[in-house]
């Protein structure tokens, strides 16, 4: 009895404000999870930015023992292939264009894709160095290690790992480029730092500010929940 008006209990009402609550306070859930691993990414980028450069093949070596070797800095040698280049579509600054990635072939044979960074949309025809540089004879790549990406639900529902009619791809996958093209390569990239003297492509574009919102998110599911809990009581509560 609350203030002359008796709780009377209602099983339908109850049974959905059960599922609905259950749902918003996983929801919170989730988010303080998410909350523990932004931090610890934010922790791990900010302690290996500064670190100096390994060799590519080192990173991979250690990232197939399972060591997380996501952005360490590498290092990598030589010969550009441009036929096999491929165009990663995307955006820089609200500009709309695409990532240039190209096959670059090491002294072992096997060549590892790196991403030279963004080209905007009106160099469609864009190409790194021209075939009789002497540039295309050698050349080390510096950045960041980087393992394929593979979107997870909702985002793989809307985003095409295949290319789209006029080449361009959706996601940063070496695997799916070398498929097409027939180089053998590693499922891990390199993002390249910017090269001096050089506009396009624009070098050191990872996303290394990263929105943290999820504490804001956990505590606007959790008040939901709340509320919910809120409803029940008073829809419980029999008119006067």
């Amino acid at each position: 009895m609350l203030s002359g008006r008796y709780f009377h209990f209602r099983p339908v009402l109850t049974v959905f404000a059960a599922l609905g609550l259950a749902i918003l306070v996983s929801l919170g859930m989730w988010q303080l999870k998410r909350l523990q691993w932004k931090l610890g990414l934010i922790e791990k980028v900010e302690q290996r930015l500064d670190a100096a450069p390994v060799s590519f093949e080192e990173a991979v070596r250690r990232a197939e023992v399972g060591e997380d070797m996501e952005y360490v800095p590498v290092r990598f040698s030589g010969r550009i292939n441009q036929v096999d280049s491929a165009r990663v579509f995307g955006s820089y600054e609200a500009a709309p264009g695409y990532y240039y990635f190209a096959p670059v072939k090491g002294q072992s044979g096997r060549s590892v894709y790196v991403n030279f960074g963004f080209v905007p949309q009106s160099l469609s025809k864009f190409r790194l160095f021209e075939e009789s540089s002497a540039k295309m004879a050698a050349m080390q790549v510096t950045g960041l290690f980087r393992a394929a990406e593979q979107p997870s639900p909702p985002a793989s529902w809307f985003r095409s790992v295949e290319q789209s009619a006029d080449g361009l791809w959706f996601v940063r996958n070496p695997s799916r480029f070398a498929q097409s093209t027939g180089v053998e390569t590693v499922p891990y990239y390199i993002d390249s730092f910017a090269m001096e003297g050089r506009e396009w492509p624009m070098g050191g574009t990872t996303r290394l500010d990263f929105n943290n919102r999820h504490l804001e998110y956990a505590l606007t599911w959790f008040g939901l929940a709340a509320t919910l809990i809120g409803v029940w009581c008073a829809f419980s509560l029999p008119r006067r």
